[in-house]
């Protein structure tokens, strides 16, 4: 794994870090429109690709806020370029691991001692990288631990980081910052809440609990005593990681088996807790050769609350959608109708607010459904598309949509993609819409 020594941790040299990349970014921008001046058909893609690996390198070496910015980014459908999306996506499972001395630095500084007095044995060497912290192996009393060790300066430079590269990313999206800045601050609390180790620890414990009876799940006993705000030492469950097995895989029925209970845990969580582990993607998964699913980083989790939830699940409902007074009540709720609309307006969201309901809960309208439906994966991707492309839906007014909808969206299309990937046919547990309703 590739060491990284030092981390920029001041203001000066983090944005010193962006303004490089902003002017090479720039550079390549004119690159490309001289070249256009001369040939008419210049491909863009080529643009996007080497302004994604600028900004993907700036990413990776700020980390924290930075590089999970990069990772939220290739989550969501239509959103950015191909080019962007297939490089951001690179952020899902892997980033530059600490330096054997910058570990013991960062381990004195935020425990007071070192791992090797605090643990019986430790790996210096990090056994994975992300981007708030990294991995390492560690025993105690014959356990065998995980240990979560979060980068130094993360948490410090939230704030500053998302200010820094907002300008570049808004540039490539094509929107305006006072458009999106409720998203923005949505983001910027889960990033508070993901750099407090100790708030992970207690969501883990609580959605452990409520979620303790789904068979073929397993979530890490924790070791309060050896943690602390920055690091965070769990079980050591040996697994293989999620992407190797969607690649390797061959048995349908284990395929099955793993989806299920990975639906089972995000619909319980968000069902019967209306709390859930919002950050699923394949990074963040094991499975054991026993075929049980392991659940990872409890850091970014959602809590939304009764009324936005009663208005979101109520459109899985065909009584409200079947009732235009019902529909606009929970449109409405979910700040997709306003009352100061155009009848233009109001018609277009009607309009793109019930093909969006179609599409997405389209699995919840069945007590089975068949993941690797490749027309329906493709309409999920398209829609996204779709929405990135009409030029009506980039205006300022168009930047609607309650905050708590970025992570449930960014949930549920994280799940549908794994579960696509796995070919899954699951059950699905539908009692929840006899809760619901307006």
């Amino acid at each position: 794994m590739e060491e990284q020594e030092k981390i920029p941790t001041s203001k000066v040299a983090r944005a010193s870090s962006v303004f490089r990349t902003s002017m090479r970014v720039g550079a390549n921008y004119l690159k490309h429109n001289a070249q256009k001046m001369v040939h008419k058909e210049v491909n863009e893609d080529a643009l996007n690709e080497k302004n994604a690996s600028e900004l993907f390198n700036l990413m990776s070496q700020l980390k924290g806020s930075a590089l999970k910015i990069a990772q939220m980014l290739s989550m969501d459908n239509g959103l950015l370029p191909k080019g962007y999306a297939e490089k951001f996506a690179l952020a899902q499972n892997s980033a530059m691991a600490l330096s054997s001395p910058l570990v013991m630095n960062t381990f004195m500084k935020y425990m007071n001692q070192s791992p090797y007095d605090l643990y019986d044995s430790f790996e210096i060497k990090a056994n994975h990288a992300a981007s708030i912290g990294q991995v390492h192996l560690a025993y105690k009393n014959g356990n065998k631990l995980a240990v979560k060790l979060q980068y130094p300066g993360v948490a410090d430079s939230i704030h500053a980081d998302i200010q820094m590269v907002k300008p570049l990313l808004l540039r490539i999206v094509g929107i305006k910052e006072i458009e999106v800045k409720q998203y923005f601050d949505e983001f910027e609390e889960r990033l508070i809440d993901e750099c407090n180790y100790q708030l992970e620890l207690s969501n883990g414990v609580e959605i452990a609990a409520a979620t303790k009876h789904i068979p073929n799940l397993i979530i890490p006993t924790y070791y309060p005593a050896l943690s602390s705000s920055k690091v965070l030492t769990m079980e050591w469950i040996d697994a293989q990681p999620m992407q190797v097995f969607l690649d390797t895989e061959t048995n349908q029925a284990n395929k099955d088996k793993i989806g299920q209970a990975l639906l089972d845990f995000l619909h319980t969580s968000i069902h019967d807790l209306k709390k859930f582990h919002a950050d699923p993607h394949p990074g963040n998964f094991l499975v054991t050769k026993d075929m049980q699913l392991v659940v990872l980083d409890f850091g970014c989790v959602k809590s939304i609350p009764n009324d936005f939830y009663n208005y979101y699940f109520s459109l899985v409902r065909n009584d409200v959608l079947a009732d235009t007074d019902k529909l606009r009540i929970c449109l409405k709720g979910l700040d997709m109708l306003r009352d100061s609309d155009t009848a233009a307006t109001d018609q277009l969201f009607m309009e793109t607010s019930l093909k969006a309901i179609q599409c997405l809960s389209k699995p919840m309208k069945t007590d089975t459904f068949y993941f690797g439906d490749l027309a329906y994966y493709e309409q999920l991707q398209l829609q996204g598309e779709e929405f990135m492309n009409n030029k009506a839906l980039r205006t300022p007014e168009a930047m609607r949509g309650s905050r708590h909808a970025i992570y449930l969206h960014r949930t549920f299309f994280g799940l549908y993609s794994i579960l696509h990937k796995l070919n899954a046919t699951v059950r699905i547990d539908r009692r929840f819409i006899e809760n619901v309703g307006v």
